[in-house]
């Protein structure tokens, strides 16, 4: 174990010192280290009377653990405990962390630990000194600034209190919720390495790390601000310089922002920086979540230093009378679910994967927003939304009650923390400003718009007690379990609705709410199944389940029946799907589908071929679901579905049997699993008949066993294998070694023939930068105006004014190249005073021959591609778009007729809302013979122009 140990502390040493090593091409990040920290903890449950902040502390008896970590592991059923809401005990525990590394840094470098949440107090201490106390909040990040404890290479000693104790001034403690408040160190931790001059953590003031807004957001153009704060911790001012660069889907380069200032010692500055964006634009919605990077990187003294990057989108979004919700100018309904992001047996400690694949099946599903019930929850699965296209309302954690001012600081604490660290994430339109269930609260309303005046509030209401429409916030947010009143005026959303595995109680909902204009959002109770504790005790009776059973996903994250409605409403492709029998039962065979009407078949015979559900509660759904009248007892059933008489898609299932065979899955099938404990896989084991159908019903106790390296996550204490069965799925958790590898799962039960799978694990690099890189292609886009002399050049571009009749020439300076103009007639320049259109500056002036062909050719461009867009508009003249282009470089000759500017115009000073006439071009060169773009007018006798272009190089 010792060995090791010594070979983790080294890897980490040497990740420090090579995190500048293997970047992608163009990515610059100065002194600044992000060290995944995640793996090899020592861990205790319990106080000691001898604190084990002390050096010399022996924990040599404490068990080895990684994070994200569950100090208790617990049975499906919360071990059936006898608790209330409230928590008083229950993973009411003091939890102990200490981790030996060796740090290695230069003398003049910040070192920072950054924690992404734990519950619910955190102290820290260093080589035996106290560095600090956090206890505002279980679900928001911070950080500790360690540099005045550590000792440069050699080894250091981090040991963490995570106390979970029960609260008057945590929220969401002490008051009552429905769910669970669970314990330990749950998500990620990072050491940060960087120099003095640095860019400072978001959540650390109003004005600290990085703000990213959107002013304008237009169709063909957006503009974008940039705020970065530095903060110079040098004893001396610093002459600093930043350059931020805004890089598209591609990585390309399409915008560079360069500031210069002077930062006093011991003193923030912050630099405001803004740039349009024109070329390669994309809007961002649920249908294309486009994402731009922000790259910055901050010089001192012309060195760079430090750096930090941040995405973002170009996206608007309004509450209009009679429109609702509208996005990009859109009216948009939304459709989604309440998260909680707990799983069963391992509470919150839910590794990265799991967050980005739960996002994913939202997705795949068709939902468009996911309220993050009823807390901050994780950066990963946030940015999953950003990258899938899922709209988000997060809010900090309360539930019905509240405290008193002491406890109302800290939520106000913990509220600009949540905002402050995911203010630039697209995927956010929405934060709570109510407590759930009671209401707007003006103070969570102030503290909300204070800090991002650009989204909406909800109100988090309830149709029981409280203002009956948005009061003080924007949105009036409900909860309809039932059949509720419409405000009278209020932009409503449905926050929480009821949910059933059928999708019955989903489909009116969901109906209901869109019959009216200014409702423009349901969510249902619940995206996936969760533990909760009691409301109350009453002669040892509980009340309810500890397990929840009408989430969209199971606990374990399966779909049940609802989810394919989901798919049917709400995804474009034709989807037909007959439902198990949880939910074709009691004579009604359910069926989703996008189609216009469907066929059902049993054994081959046609039972009815109808359209959609005629029912009063699903007349405001794209596609209710079908319902057919049959006492399925046996044999197979087809669904098709037709669209206009053509039919589209089928689906089959065989009325399921006897319990025959076991059938073993992943829960995550495309993406790495990494060894070393932090990340996770579900194995989930199948009860098929003989016909390969899932049998629902089945009981059959599945014993899992392991071999290689990997290991299944149970103490033996929770039930966990030999597993139970939910609907005929058993599932269990399985993590890997220390090392890579391969890992062998079966699955077996009496009777039954048993399977049998192997998955393998990877190695985790716990460099994150290095893990998040992506290059940075950082070539030039040169925009050139070609006009006579008092030309009126378009705003940023270059100009080339000229009067030389033969063969002019032009330096680009970008590419150390340069351009001539050739043509065997004489050249001509004009200069004109404008004309209506897009690039109408450029588009007004330029050169041209009477008739005959213009070239344009290019010397001296590094070997590689390129793309040109060369502009063609007649000035005066007849306008014509029958040009031929006549392409040589290293590849030979090409020529075409260009379509690249479909529909005519017929104004010579007006091209209406579009560019001048243009011709796009790709091109190669060896780098050492020159390009030549030949344009000739297929027309004879006419004049051919060039107005100006635009050239770039692609990867």
């Amino acid at each position: 174990m010792f060995k090791n140990l010594s070979l983790i502390i080294l890897l980490i040493s040497c990740s420090i010192l090579g995190q500048t090593e293997g970047l992608p091409v163009g990515y610059e990040i100065g002194n600044r280290t992000k060290l995944n920290l995640n793996s090899n903890w020592k861990f205790h449950s319990g106080d000691f009377i001898d604190s084990p902040s002390n050096l010399e502390f022996d924990d040599n008896s404490w068990e080895e653990v990684s994070i994200p970590h569950t100090p208790k592991l617990f049975s499906y059923e919360m071990d059936s405990i006898k608790e209330t809401w409230v928590q008083k005990n229950y993973l009411r525990d003091i939890n102990w962390y200490r981790k030996k590394l060796k740090i290695k840094a230069n003398p003049e470098d910040k070192i920072f630990l950054e924690f992404e949440a734990v519950h619910n107090a955190t102290e820290l201490w260093v080589n035996g000194k106290k560095v600090g106390h956090h206890a505002i909040n279980g679900y928001v990040p911070f950080h500790f600034d360690i540099t005045d404890y550590v000792n440069l290479n050699e080894e250091n000693t981090i040991t963490i209190k995570a106390d979970n104790s029960y609260s008057q001034v945590i929220p969401p403690d002490p008051h009552r919720t429905d769910y669970v408040k669970y314990a330990g160190l749950y998500r990620d931790v990072y050491l940060v390495t960087t120099n003095k001059l640095h860019v400072n953590y978001n959540w650390e003031a109003f004005n600290a790390g990085v703000h990213i807004t959107t002013p304008t957001v237009n169709t063909n153009n957006g503009t974008v601000t940039i705020k970065t704060t530095i903060k110079n911790e040098n004893a001396d001012s610093k002459q600093s310089k930043i350059v931020t660069q805004i890089i598209d889907a591609d990585g390309y380069l399409i915008k560079e922002l360069i500031s210069n200032t002077e930062i006093k010692a011991h003193t923030t500055y912050t630099f405001r920086q803004s740039a349009i964006i024109e070329d390669n634009y994309h809007l961002w919605s649920p249908d294309t979540p486009y994402l731009y990077r922000v790259h910055s990187v901050i010089y001192a003294n012309d060195e760079p230093v430090d750096f930090v990057e941040n995405t973002f989108g170009f996206r608007k979004f309004s509450l209009e009378k009679g429109k609702g919700f509208v996005l990009n100018d859109e009216p948009l309904f939304l459709i989604g679910a309440n998260r909680h992001q707990n799983y069963p047996n391992i509470g919150d400690a839910v590794p990265n994967s799991f967050h980005y694949n739960e996002a994913l099946q939202y997705k795949k599903a068709g939902l468009n927003i996911i309220r993050l019930s009823h807390y901050t929850q994780d950066d990963a699965f946030i940015n999953a939304c950003d990258e899938l296209g899922i709209l988000i309302y997060e809010e900090p954690s309360t539930w019905i009650e509240w405290g008193n001012d002491s406890w109302f600081s800290n939520l106000e604490s913990a509220t600009r923390t949540m905002i402050r660290n995911h203010r630039n994430h697209p995927s956010i339109i929405i934060w709570g400003a109510g407590i759930n269930h009671r209401g707007p609260v003006p103070r969570m309303q102030t503290v909300a718009k204070e800090e991002d005046p650009f989204r909406l509030t909800a109100s988090a209401s309830s149709p029981w007690n409280a203002v009956k429409n948005e009061g003080i916030t924007d949105i009036y947010a409900t909860m309809d379990y039932r059949r509720t009143e419409f405000p009278e005026n209020a932009f409503t959303m449905v926050m929480e609705h009821g949910s059933s595995p059928n999708a019955e109680v989903n489909q009116f909902h969901i109906s209901r709410y869109k019959s009216n204009k200014n409702n423009f959002a349901a969510i249902t109770w619940l995206g996936a199944d969760y533990n909760h504790l009691q409301p109350d005790i009453v002669d040892d009776q509980w009340k309810r389940d500890f397990m929840t059973t009408y989430g969209v996903l199971s606990p374990y994250r399966l779909p049940k029946p609802v989810y394919y409605w989901y798919q049917s409403e709400l995804v474009h492709k034709p989807i037909v799907h007959i439902a198990d029998e949880t939910a074709s039962k009691d004579g009604k065979v359910r069926v989703y589908s996008n189609c216009q009407e469907v066929a059902l078949y049993h054994n081959d015979k046609l039972i009815s071929k109808q359209r959609p559900d005629n029912d009063i509660t699903k007349s405001n759904l794209n596609h209710p679901s079908f319902t057919f009248p049959f006492h399925w007892k046996s044999g197979k059933l087809k669904a098709i579905g037709y669209t206009n008489g053509e039919k589209l898609i089928e689906f089959s299932r065989e009325k399921q049997g006897e319990p025959h065979h076991l059938k073993i899955e992943f829960n995550i099938k495309d993406k790495p699993f990494y060894a070393g404990g932090s990340d996770l896989r579900i194995v989930h084991a199948y009860i098929l008949d003989e016909n390969d159908e899932v049998v629902t019903n089945a009981n059959n106790a599945i014993e899992f066993s392991v071999s290689g390296d990997g290991e299944l996550l149970d103490n033996g204490e929770i039930y966990a294998n030999p597993a139970k069965p939910y609907n005929g799925v058993a599932s269990i958790y399985l993590r890997g070694h220390q090392n890579p590898g391969n890992i062998t799962i079966t699955a077996k039960s009496s009777k039954l023939k048993s399977a049998k799978e192997t998955i393998s694990t990877s190695y985790y690099n716990p460099n994150e930068i290095a893990n998040n890189a992506l290059a940075i292609y950082d070539f030039p886009i040169t925009r050139v105006d070609l006009g006579g002399e008092k030309q009126l050049v378009q705003f940023d571009w270059l100009e080339w004014t000229g009067n030389t009749t033969q063969n002019p020439q032009y330096k680009l300076v970008d590419y150390d190249a340069s351009v001539e103009i050739n043509s065997d007639k004489s050249i001509n320049w004009e200069a004109n005073n404008g004309m209506l259109g897009d690039l109408s500056f450029m588009g007004s002036d330029g050169v041209y021959i009477q008739e005959g062909s213009l070239s344009l050719k290019i010397n001296g461009l590094d070997k590689g591609t390129y793309q040109i867009e060369t502009f063609h508009h007649a000035v005066k003249g007849k306008l014509n778009n029958n040009i031929n282009v006549r392409i040589t470089d290293v590849n030979g000759v090409f020529s075409r007729t260009s379509d690249d500017h479909i529909v005519d115009y017929y104004d010579n000073g007006n091209t209406g809302e579009r560019k001048p006439l243009s011709i796009k071009s790709t091109f190669q060169t060896d780098g050492n013979h020159s390009v030549v773009l030949k344009f000739e007018n297929k027309i004879e006798q006419e004049a051919i122009w060039l107005n100006g272009f635009v050239l770039r190089r692609i990867k």
